[in-house]
């Protein structure tokens, strides 16, 4: 080979080579460039994530936080971690490790819009140390109600005002009053020996701000989930021994007094004119009366000589005792009702005293367990009420027309308030204490012949006019009673029209919540398809997802119209509906399903609202059984059992063991959540060898929407 061929060569080879090394660099530099993009999106902070907008949070935008561990409890569905930005809460999956306050962790996940704000789906946590707590934000309640301090570590003082247990679960529910609100605290430990100790004090909590919100992501409550034992300090003890302290008269409760302010409790004694236990108790001093609104179930009788320890609040027209606690003092004679008529009792002196009036009996009705005589004494109609726990009618034997002296606490309606003697209330009320607090003066006259004889021979013009006025009594009588039947039916129309605007709100949000997010899926999809750039594999796969989404709008929107259509408020077509459901979605599956429907079921309607939510609970369960239970069969077997609706779904999966958390566990709950609304309950049961059986009991509602 020649000179000149060799060196020709040698410049092709180089050639050749240097292309080769350009194209492998700018490969190298596209992937760097694509590589560091992908990076750029990833948010690091927890203040990032809160910041996203409504559209943007639903993304799933990664995330890769590092910060310390401020809550965590599983049973309390409460995960906050809190960075040097801000604090978040953890959506956790699964298979999420338990964590512990003062960790230092790495998160690794993805965003979320959440309940109320955004937070963040964990799908991996590196524990890598332990660190100190974030120092608490100084928050006052006005802060707290806006929502902003929502998973933020927070500190604030205010008075303990009840301390109780928090059902099934190791934590204490706080209550404490903090500019001029009210917020629950959660916590372990209590700082003092027993719970009683801790009312009244002024108390620094520091916690985790926990909001509490509805179904349209609107804050209705605060709670702060305490961390740690020395998170919660005493600032003010409460008295050592508060029954020892002096006793206000009732008469001096908000009146002026520049030397001292209502905020801690004050003590009241008297003598109990009214109990009704775990709700409310009267007591009266000499000249004066007030409720107590306490939870207490201590017994107490008439006459009974009380001490109360409470919170001064503002009532409908005199103070009230909050939050309250009593002891008996000693026993002693019931107190004399003073005797009033209806303009004395307008005045408004004598609200919440023991009092009697007489009147003349208009009408007799019963709502739930408590009963009400309608009265009139002069011109004016007043009511007069029995709580009765049997719900018996003890006024049975009353005639309208009977003229009766009725006894108890006097409650007034204010109405417009002006200054002035002339003024009088709205209207007012009594509440019975027992039957015996309604005497019979004087049957209804009715004029026999003997009478009318008598007075026709002795004095025939006062016969005339006897008659005249009676006609005019009864015609006042029938007036009034027309009138309360006209309020009590716009009042009954009042309600119909409120229960039927709550059935089209349920039913909106149903149709925007369900059918409103998979037209929007079907849009999307519809967009692609159509779309120039999208390969024919690609659009193929669109119309295959396209025409599934559909068909679930057509079940979603089955669904909804079967739980507001009034021929299925029946328990038979439920069961007809839900086995049909049954079969039809198992058979999809190759399970065989068994039906158990008992042949007795009754004729008791049931409201579109417990239809729905027990369908969800029954769709829950069966989709359980679809994604974990490998089963070949399915029994639904639905009865009614002592005014309680029960539907059973058992299969011969391979079953969990309930002590351990398992997949499904929040389809579990949401099941749980579920009956409770409907006043009912869910049981699971399951073994590894026979399956699982999830069994829901509903009592049957009062009556049908």
């Amino acid at each position: 080979m020649s000179k000149n061929s060799s060196s020709l060569t040698g410049t092709r080879f180089q050639s050749r080579f240097g292309l080769r090394t350009v194209g492998m660099l700018v490969f190298l530099l596209s992937l760097a460039m694509l590589m560091s993009l992908g990076r750029a999106e990833e948010l690091r902070t927890a203040e990032a994530v809160r910041a996203l907008k409504t559209e943007q949070a639903p993304k799933k935008i990664p995330v890769r936080l590092r910060g310390v561990v401020t809550f965590f409890d599983e049973q309390l569905y409460s995960r906050f971690i809190q960075d040097d930005t801000a604090g978040i809460y953890l959506q956790a999956s699964t298979n999420t490790r338990t964590l512990f306050p003062g960790q230092l962790v790495e998160i690794v996940g993805a965003t979320s819009p959440g309940e109320y704000a955004p937070v963040v789906l964990v799908n991996d946590v590196q524990v890598l140390g332990e660190a100190p707590l974030p120092p608490p934000k100084p928050v006052n309640y006005e802060q707290l109600a806006t929502g902003i301090e929502d998973s933020q570590f927070v500190e604030i003082t205010g008075i303990v005002r009840s301390v109780r247990p928090l059902e099934k679960t190791p934590y204490f529910d706080i209550e404490i009053v903090t500019g001029g609100g009210r917020l629950l605290v959660y916590a372990k430990s209590l700082p003092v020996a027993e719970a009683k100790e801790l009312l009244d004090s002024t108390v620094r909590v520091r916690g985790v701000c926990s909001t509490q919100f509805n179904h349209q992501r609107q804050l209705f409550a605060i709670r702060l989930m305490v961390p740690r034992p020395d998170d919660i300090k005493i600032e003010a003890p409460a008295a050592e021994n508060p029954y020892e302290t002096y006793a206000h008269p009732i008469s001096s409760l908000l009146q002026f007094t520049p030397q001292k302010s209502y905020g801690h409790r004050v003590k009241l004694a008297g003598t109990v004119i009214y109990f009704d236990p775990g709700t409310a108790l009267f007591l009266q001093d000499s000249n004066h009366g007030v409720e107590i609104q306490t939870k207490e179930h201590i017994p107490l009788a008439l006459g009974d000589r009380v001490e109360a320890l409470g919170f001064v609040g503002q009532g409908d027209y005199t103070p009230l005792l909050q939050d309250a606690v009593y002891r008996k003092i000693s026993k002693g004679p019931t107190l004399a009702a003073l005797p009033l008529t209806a303009d004395g009792a307008l005045k408004g002196d004598h609200d919440c005293q023991l009092i009697q009036v007489t009147g003349r009996l208009i009408d007799r009705t019963q709502h739930a367990n408590e009963q009400f005589l309608i009265l009139q004494a002069s011109n004016f109609i007043f009511q007069a009420s029995l709580k009765q726990a049997d719900g018996r009618d003890n006024f049975i034997r009353l005639a309208n027309g009977s003229r009766v002296a009725v006894t108890g606490v006097c409650r007034i309606e204010p109405g417009k308030w002006e200054a002035g003697e002339n003024w009088r209330a709205k209207s007012f009320s009594v509440l019975l204490r027992s039957p015996e607090d309604v005497v019979l003066l004087e049957a209804p006259s009715w004029w026999t012949l003997e009478k009318v004889l008598w007075i026709a021979g002795a004095f025939a013009f006062a016969t005339l006019a006897a008659f005249g006025w009676i006609g005019v009594l009864r015609r006042q009588v029938a007036e009034r009673t027309r009138e309360l039947e006209v309020q009590i039916q716009q009042r009954q129309l009042a309600e119909r029209r409120r229960e039927i605007e709550q059935e089209r709100a349920r039913v909106a949000h149903d149709l925007h919540d369900d059918l409103g997010s998979r037209l929007t899926e079907v849009n999307m999809l519809a967009t692609l398809a159509k779309s120039q750039t999208t390969s024919p594999d690609e659009k193929e796969r669109y119309l295959t997802e396209l025409t599934g989404t559909a068909g679930q709008m057509v079940t979603s929107l089955d669904e909804i119209v079967w739980a507001v259509n009034p021929r299925n408020d029946t328990i038979a077509s439920l069961a007809s509906y839900f086995g049909a459901y049954a079969q039809r979605l198992l058979d999809m599956a190759a399970i065989t399903c068994g039906l158990d429907i008992a042949e007795d079921l009754p004729e008791h309607p049931l409201n579109p609202k417990f239809r729905q939510e027990l369908f969800f609970a029954f769709k829950e369960a069966l989709n359980n059984v679809l994604r974990h239970a490998a089963a070949t069969q399915v029994w639904l077997r639905i009865s009614v059992h002592e005014a309680s609706l029960i539907v059973e779904v058992a299969d011969n999966g391979h079953g969990f063991d309930p002590q351990k958390r398992q997949a499904g566990d929040d389809g579990i709950a949401n099941m749980n959540e579920r009956m409770r609304g409907l006043g009912g309950m869910c049981e699971v049961t399951s073994d590894p060898k026979l399956g699982t059986t999830v069994r829901f009991r509903a009592p049957l509602p009062d009556e049908s929407l």
